[in-house]
């Protein structure tokens, strides 16, 4: 085991946490915030909250790119390789968790359900007027969107890693006009009150959407030929941060709200969140614990992340119902359910982690 830690690229473990944190905190927020109702100060906090908790998918995504196209998928042997120990246990496994949350629903919400619906939410079609489990479960999305990355992962990886740089790149920047930076300057105009602009007609859906251009970023990274100064790199992750939680900040005083009917929370097309999640990608490269202690708990916090990642939604749930918490001011309250939510999901995933075939099929643990 001692080898195996030395061996890992620690930063990343410590990463995972990280991006599971900023999961957790995004989802630990009250439904309904009365924004311009709450002190300067509180209004920063929540602000930070809303728009830092949204690197948390971003880091995620870009781990899976940076870790799985460079592998060789070179014969059919090794794609079959692919998808039998990592495409097919994680769609069981989705599958299952999936099933999970219907049955949690029916029994603690009482949502009305029929198998029809349940085959719906198991095929990620939504239907007009069905209520389905990602109407709860806001990290229901994560499981299509992962699940097509993986499926196409054999194929992506053979034509990149044999495409030449110079033209990956600039396919890669005409890709990201599209799914980042068109819909970021139509953020700036709903914030007028005015309609954004349409993306372009040209079809680019062979590349990929918005999760594929966040998981490829983790390939670049991976292959990229020159590494700029990590101080470089520090500061320019800090500078975003500051910029994307002033941009949360921002939109809650803008005619947003009235053009939308809701209030903005920070979408992942919002343009400086990839070149954030990049710049702390970059960093956790480079980050080591030379303490084995220390390298032993981040590996086994992060390998717990997906689990956490999956079930702390439905205790959430049970705190809305229950309406636990609600005495607290807003930002004391945000603080608090996601210091419970954080510990309480740890704790039971590493519980249910000890029964074998509950690690294997919930918890992908090998």
């Amino acid at each position: 085991m001692q080898n195996k830690l030395k061996q890992r690229q620690t930063g990343f473990d410590i990463l995972r946490v990280f991006a599971i944190g900023c999961v957790v905190f995004s989802h630990a927020l009250p439904q309904k915030i009365n924004f311009q109702q709450l002190s300067p100060v509180d209004q920063w906090l929540n602000a930070a909250v809303i728009a830092i908790g949204h690197l948390g998918v971003p880091i995620f995504f870009m781990l899976s790119g940076y870790f799985l196209l460079k592998r060789d998928y070179s014969d059919a042997t090794k794609i079959r390789q692919f998808y039998r120990t990592h495409f097919w246990p994680l769609l069981i496994t989705l599958e299952l968790w999936v099933l999970a949350y219907t049955l949690f629903l029916k029994l603690w919400l009482h949502r009305p359900t029929d198998l029809f619906q349940v085959f719906l939410d198991m095929t990620f079609i939504s239907r007009t007027g069905r209520i389905g489990v990602g109407n709860y479960f806001f990290n229901y999305w994560f499981i299509p969107a992962i699940l097509g990355l993986y499926l196409a992962v054999p194929f992506v990886a053979r034509a990149v890693q044999h495409f030449p740089r110079r033209y990956l790149l600039a396919i890669y920047a005409l890709v990201v006009s599209q799914t980042m930076l068109v819909p970021t300057i139509t953020l700036f105009f709903n914030a007028q009150g005015l309609p954004g602009i349409s993306v372009s007609q040209l079809d680019l859906s062979y590349f990929g959407g918005l999760s594929a251009t966040y998981f490829f970023a983790g390939y670049l990274l991976r292959t990229q030929r020159h590494q700029p100064p990590l101080w470089l790199v520090g500061l320019g992750t800090l500078i975003l941060t500051a910029l994307i939680v002033t941009t949360q900040y921002y939109f809650q005083f803008t005619q947003y709200k009235q053009y939308t009917g809701g209030q903005l929370n920070m979408p992942y097309g919002y343009l400086l969140l990839l070149p954030c999640a990049w710049g702390l990608m970059n960093l956790a490269q480079h980050w080591q614990l030379h303490n084995s202690a220390g390298r032993f708990i981040f590996y086994r916090l992060a390998q717990l992340s997906f689990g956490v990642f999956l079930i702390h939604r439905g205790f959430s749930l049970v705190f809305i119902k229950l309406n636990w918490f609600t005495t607290l001011s807003v930002t004391r309250q945000t603080f608090v359910v996601w210091f419970v939510l954080f510990v309480l999901s740890y704790l039971v995933v590493g519980v249910l982690s000890l029964i074998p075939v509950l690690k294997r099929w919930l918890f992908l643990g090998r």
